[in-house]
């Protein structure tokens, strides 16, 4: 493995535990997967972050950073409807599988355990509530747009973390969230 200066080496740990976040969900973060994802050693992953705890957080940072970025670039120039579909689009499509979302919900399960990773979820759940507030009014300060956003957010996260534990949940998880889309774009 090539010489990095410490900033650098640091940042491709994150960007590595961030790949393992994005394939295989947060609890799949270990120095030794990540080690592996990076082509490196457990004793770089040690080096570089205090816990294991730490290196999640940063990771979960990362990978929710680049997948608000990217819906944000996704949706300009659509309509509200449109652009909550696109973000649902887990659980809105027949062959949607939830798992981009249940990402989100695994995270908030984990951060009620584990503080640096309740921090790092807040954070970017604050991010997140704000660009779907935007979607939803043009306003990211509106508190009717805020509250909106959380709404619905809050609900596909947990449609989503239903998704994943059975197959036959209690609700219909599409009509539920396409009816929530468009009570909120009405």
């Amino acid at each position: 493995m090539a010489y990095l200066a410490r900033a650098e080496r640091r940042r491709s740990i994150v960007e590595a535990a961030a790949a393992v976040v994005r394939r295989d969900g947060l609890s799949a973060v270990t120095a030794r997967i990540v080690a592996d994802e990076l082509g490196g050693s457990q004793g770089q992953i040690h080096h570089h972050f205090a816990s294991t705890e730490e290196l999640a957080a940063e990771a979960w940072r990362h990978y929710a950073e680049q997948e608000i970025d990217a819906y944000e670039h996704s949706v300009v120039g659509r309509n509200a409807y449109d652009a909550l579909v696109l973000f649902f689009a887990d659980l809105v499509n027949a062959d949607g599988d939830g798992r981009a979302l249940a990402r989100w919900a695994e995270t908030g399960a984990h951060a009620q355990l584990r503080p640096l990773i309740a921090r790092s979820y807040v954070e970017t759940l604050a991010r997140l509530t704000d660009v779907l507030a935007l979607v939803l009014d043009g306003d990211s300060d509106s508190a009717s747009a805020r509250a909106a956003a959380g709404r619905i957010l809050m609900l596909g996260v947990g449609l989503a973390g239903l998704t994943r534990i059975t197959e036959d949940p209690p609700v219909p998880a599409r009509e539920v969230m396409l009816s929530a889309i468009r009570a909120e774009t009405s």
